[in-house]
């Protein structure tokens, strides 16, 4: 088997790797000609061929689906040049470095949506405007959203024209998705973030469904479905796309290295040691962050353990997650990010103002109002549980987070920080708010500066 179709055989899943192998050669190979001699009996032809071999011999079966990709025409979506590769089943250029997706994984994420013809959907990553126009023939409304101004016009234009009236386009950015025109029935995005968008799962209706790509290097498609307020997720298949960009889209935050000799004793510490429930309204920088995370739940600093300052044992590896809630730190967006202590780093959960969402879940409790930050303790319970039992998960998940919580405040008594224990909220809001999955809050420690 030659290269070229070793390549193709193991790509269906895939909207990139393709694309960047392939595209140079269609360059090279077209360049010469800057249109296509194929009619439009033949385009026609490879659309049914590519609908039946390619689609349908592939799994999609909704019939409203099949009868949209043969009715929506490919190459009009791509340069003019790039008529006659319209109907192979991979990317292809569009200009500004995009690439319009393979037409099986169109297939795929629009039959996903499970359409029944009256929704208002909206998709992020308008592209040229070909899986607008598949959506706008399976639904009743269809609004797109596009990051690059020239796309987004120029999709605009060629919707007008081949008479899609019922899909709105947008330039914007598509992590912040349309809050004026939702709740929408189906969301669908056409680029990969590393995670969920919040302002997405916000905008999804109740009963909706979202299908998305998500991750960095390893992506893989998702469907998200609201029911009761919560998110059912369920994973499809691998895939590739191009990345989300836009400012609100951040990678992890590498902190800086936490010192290990301090200025204050701990007899000291633990003399002065005592709760702070108001804070100034100055913010803390990125090392205070990064010396209270080590001490919460930071490595230990033998290299022979490598195991957490939590809990210097077994039970130490298990139970204990440590996320930060940011309203007021130097260097860091707002938003929730998951603590990685092995890296030394903060990954973005979702960007967002928490504030006032977080001071309702835990009864209006002022030092919300006030804080910098605040460091938030979960636990996988279902983990725990089969792992030692009912009883180990309160004698590891609470002894871990009790430790954790004493060194945190040593650690912030020594830079002139305050904080305290908070175990008081609304177990549902909490966990609406902060949508950690699979994993149990147990404690807060919001931060700040003393007055």
């Amino acid at each position: 088997m030659d290269i070229i179709k070793y390549i193709y055989k193991n790509i269906q899943y895939n909207t990139i790797i393709w694309g960047l192998f392939c595209i140079p050669l269609l360059l090279a190979c077209d360049a010469v000609s800057k249109s296509s001699n194929l009619s439009e009996i033949e385009l026609t032809k490879k659309r049914k061929l590519m609908v039946e071999y390619q689609i349908k011999a592939r799994g999609i079966k909704n019939k409203k689906v099949l009868s949209a990709m043969l009715k929506v025409e490919r190459h009009k979506f791509v340069p003019k040049f790039l008529w006659d590769q319209a109907y192979n089943d991979y990317p292809l250029p569009i200009g500004e470095g995009q690439t319009i997706s393979q037409p099986y994984i169109v297939a795929l994420m629009t039959e996903l949506l499970n359409l029944k013809g009256d929704e208002k959907v909206l998709e992020i990553g308008t592209g040229s405007g070909y899986q607008a126009a598949v959506l706008a023939e399976l639904c009743d409304k269809v609004y797109t959203i596009e990051i690059i101004p020239s796309l987004a016009e120029t999709a605009k234009k060629r919707l007008k024209k081949l008479g899609y009236t019922n899909v709105y386009v947008f330039c914007g950015d598509g992590y912040l998705g349309l809050k004026k025109y939702a709740p929408f029935d189906g969301i669908i995005v056409t680029c990969a973030p590393p995670y969920v968008p919040k302002p997405l799962i916000e905008q999804l209706k109740e009963g909706g469904r979202m299908v998305i790509p998500v991750g960095e290097t390893y992506q893989e498609l998702k469907v998200l479905t609201k029911k009761k307020g919560k998110i059912i997720e369920k994973s499809i298949i691998p895939v590739r796309f191009v990345p989300m960009t836009g400012k609100y889209v951040k990678g992890d935050v590498k902190l800086p290295k936490p010192d290990y000799k301090g200025k204050m004793s701990v007899e000291e510490a633990i003399y002065k040691r005592h709760s702070v429930r108001e804070y100034s309204k100055n913010p803390l920088s990125l090392k205070e962050i990064s010396q209270l995370l080590w001490a919460a739940n930071g490595i230990n600093i033998d290299g022979i353990t490598g195991a957490t300052r939590s809990f210097p044992s077994a039970g130490g590896l298990y139970p204990l997650d440590v996320y930060l809630v940011v309203f007021n730190v130097k260097e860091l967006e707002k938003g929730l990010y998951k603590y990685l202590p092995y890296k030394n780093k903060l990954s973005l959960v979702f960007a967002g103002n928490l504030k006032s969402a977080l001071y309702e879940a835990s009864y209006y409790q002022e030092m919300f109002n006030s804080a910098a930050a605040v460091i938030v303790y979960a636990y996988d319970y279902n983990k725990i549980r089969q792992r030692y039992g009912e009883r180990g998960v309160i004698r590891y998940s609470h002894m871990d987070i009790g430790h954790s919580a004493e060194n945190v405040y040593l650690q912030a008594e020594a830079l002139g920080i305050g904080t305290v224990a908070v175990g008081a909220f609304n177990d549902k809001k909490m966990e609406k708010v902060l949508n950690i999955k699979d994993k149990k809050v147990l404690y807060l420690l919001p931060l700040g500066k003393k007055q």
